[in-house]
Formats: C-alpha cells, structure tokens, sequence
C-alpha cells in the first residue's frame, strides 16, 4: 500500500505557501486600494508556511513549536482565508468570531502540550477548528444559491467545502478510528491521504482568490467604463449604447420612447463663486436628487458638464412631461448649491417623444436638445416639449423675407 510521508508533504506545503504570498504581495503593492482582502490572503499563506515548517522540521509531534504555535498558525492561516473573502466581498469582517477561534484553539493546543496528552486530542482541536472556519467561508462564496454568482466565486466555495469534508473525515478518524496514528510522522495510509489532499486543496484555493480578484477588477474597469466618475450615473458613452438598445426594442414591440435633455442654470456662477470643488459637489447631489424619483426602468446619465439626459422607455411624451415637471420642481426646492446663494441653479429640460419616421436616436436628441435650449431661451427653470416647439414653429412660419426671432417662444409648463 502506497503510503504517503507527512513530514514531506507538510513541507512541500510549506514551500509551496511562500511564492504565492510573495504573487499575492505584489499584487497587493499595484492594487491595494481597489483590492480589499489581499494583504489578509497574504497574511495566511505566510502563517501557514511558518506553521507547518515549524511542523514539519520538528523533530517529535509533541514539541511546543509543534504542537502549539505550529497548529495555532494553521488556524490563524484559515481565520485569515475567512476575513479575506469577506473584505473582499464588501462584507463588515467578522473578526471576534475569527481571533475567538484561533485563541481558543491555542490556549487548548497549549493544554494538550502540558498534559502530553494524546495525538489525537490534537487532531480534533485543529480539525474541529479549521472545519468551523473553512465551513463560514464555504457558505459566504456559495450562499444564498444563485445562477448569477460568479464562477470564482462558485469554485473557490467548492474548494473551502472540501477542505471542511477533508478535516470532517479527520475528525472522525481520530475519533472512531481502532488505530489511529500515533503521532504525526507516523507512517499512516488515510492520514498521508487527507494531508495530501489538503496540501492540493489548499495551492488551488489561493488560485480562487486569485480569480476571485481578476473578476473584481475586471467589475471595476467595467464600472469605470461604464459609470461617470464624478455623479455615478451613467456616461455619455454608455448612455449612447442604452439608448439605441432602447431605440431597437421599441420598434420592435410598438412602444413609445421619450427622452429628456436637462441643463442646470447658471451653473457658471457657482464654479466662479465657490469654485469648482463646489461644482462638482452640486452635480454629485443634483444626480443623487433626480435618481430615486425615476422608474426603476428609466436611465440617467451625465453627457458633460452640467448636461444631463433620462431616457424614458414605454413612456409617452405626455408621462415624460410629468417627469420633467416634477425633477424641475425638486431642483427649484433644492435651492442648490446652498440655501444662502444668492444665484441658485435650477433645472430647464427639453423633452421629446421618438417619432414614428425616427430611425436613429441622434434624431431624438436633436429634437429634445431643440426643446432645452427654448426652455433656456425663454426664461430657463422650465419645461419645454418638442411637439409643442414644432407646432407653435409650423404655425408661427415667417413669410419670405420675416425673421422668425420674433416669434413668440411655446408655452411651457412652468407655473
């Protein structure tokens, strides 16, 4: 029967723990501050290279290094894995469960070597420990079940729960087994198994976490892509893709599109009064303002500056006005960017419905930008819909030789 040497795979662990501490390092060094969690999986794979040489190079089971600082740092290396996974996964760290854990099984691991009590007392401890910690990490990568869950996350959840099943079968090896092994070196089939299985175990969680951090980064690049850095809405880019994604989808099901162009007024004085900190603070609430009141179906996006635009999918022209009124009358009430500025900055919107001949969203665009700039025009902090710009146009259409700038401006909405 092949039987496989302790002492050897504990070391080959060992040095297999250093290089990936040392990948780990340098990615934390380019990425710790979008990064959470690596200088935590660091940690581990140093605790566990230092607890399983002390292990390994250790002459009897029952040495003090051994016995209780060489398991204790295999425990610290799982508690360690565990608060990795939650600061990276955005959670608050659970370090009184994590550190009350470790301590326990140190001051127990201590007990043991003072009594010189059995090896598999020891076994039960680090086992019944490292189960508890591989077990919480397992159930925050794979719970609640979900198609929509990474596969890092999937994979990596999979290798924790079969680093629990491996410590499980330890655990009642030591317990019920006839003839356990004596100590740790002692040439045992199913202990060279189990401890060959962790060391496999444990070189591909650290390829998980490694995945799990490649997934996040590509999230943030997709976000920064994505997302205005400024307000985190959407940007003009992506506004773009949205809208002509909308655009296909209501010609094909026969639904109405609206779109809204919004302006803040004299938007120029505030960044000449206060400054452009100042600024950019009153576009990160005006954006924070306008989210909550729109349909969960709507998109916000800032096209620059202090131009913003929503578009509105199945809504007509009419429900769009009534979203425009209702966002002018909340930036009016705002009073930005304080309640003591003596220009505060309001809101004119351009609102317009895709038409039936519109085959291109730069079409629509066109149409509400016409309408903002009237709203603009007329007064500013108010509403101004494209149909009503055309018809008072086509109704108002100087003869040949007459200037249209005489013309009066549509009626808006503002009271």
């Amino acid at each position: 029967m092949l039987l496989l040497d302790a002492r050897t795979i504990l070391l080959l662990m060992a040095f297999t723990a250093v290089p990936t501490a040392l990948v780990l390092l340098a990615v934390s060094r380019f990425y710790a501050a979008s990064v959470r969690g690596v200088w935590h999986w660091t940690g581990a794979n140093i605790a566990l290279a230092a607890g399983l040489l002390l292990l390994g190079l250790s002459q009897t089971a029952n040495e003090l290094p051994a016995r209780v600082v060489g398991n204790t740092l295999l425990v610290v290396t799982t508690a360690l894995y565990y608060l990795a996974i939650q600061r990276l996964l955005g959670d608050k760290p659970s370090n009184r469960l994590a550190w009350t854990t470790v301590a326990a099984a140190g001051v127990i691991f201590a007990l043991l070597w003072s009594s010189a009590a059995p090896h598999r007392l020891a076994v039960g401890t680090l086992s019944i420990a490292l189960m508890i910690l591989t077990g919480l990490s397992s159930a925050r990568l794979l719970l609640p079940l979900s198609s929509e869950k990474p596969v890092s996350h999937r994979f990596t959840g999979l290798l924790f729960l079969l680093g629990c099943a491996l410590m499980t079968g330890r655990l009642l090896h030591a317990i019920f087994s006839d003839n356990p092994p004596a100590h740790l070196f002692a040439p045992h089939f199913w202990q060279g198994m189990i401890l060959g299985g962790a060391h496999i175990t444990t070189m591909l969680m650290s390829l998980g976490f490694a995945l799990m951090i490649v997934d996040q980064l590509a999230s943030e690049l997709n976000r920064l892509a994505t997302l205005d850095a400024l307000t985190g809405i959407g940007n003009r880019r992506v506004f773009y893709t949205r809208a002509e994604s909308e655009l296909a989808r209501c010609r094909r099901k026969g639904t109405p599109l609206s779109l809204l162009m919004i302006d803040l007024d004299r938007f120029k004085s505030i960044n000449d009064a206060l400054g452009h900190a100042a600024g950019d603070e009153t576009l990160r609430r005006f954006a924070a303002l306008v989210h909550p009141h729109l349909r969960e179906y709507d998109f916000f996006a800032r096209l620059g500056g202090e131009e913003f635009a929503v578009l509105l999918p199945d809504a007509t022209e009419e429900v769009a006005l009534g979203i425009a009124e209702r966002l002018r009358e909340l930036t009016e009430a705002e009073h930005l960017p304080a309640p003591g500025f003596p220009v505060p900055t309001t809101a004119s919107i351009g609102a317009a419905q895709l038409l039936a001949h519109e085959r291109a969203i730069d079409q629509l665009m066109h149409r509400a930008d016409q309408a903002l700039y009237a709203a603009k025009s007329s007064g500013r902090n108010r509403v101004v819909a494209a149909s009503w710009l055309e018809e008072t146009t086509a109704v108002l259409a100087p003869a040949p030789g007459h200037s249209v700038a005489s013309a009066p401006l549509p009626r808006t909405s503002r009271k």
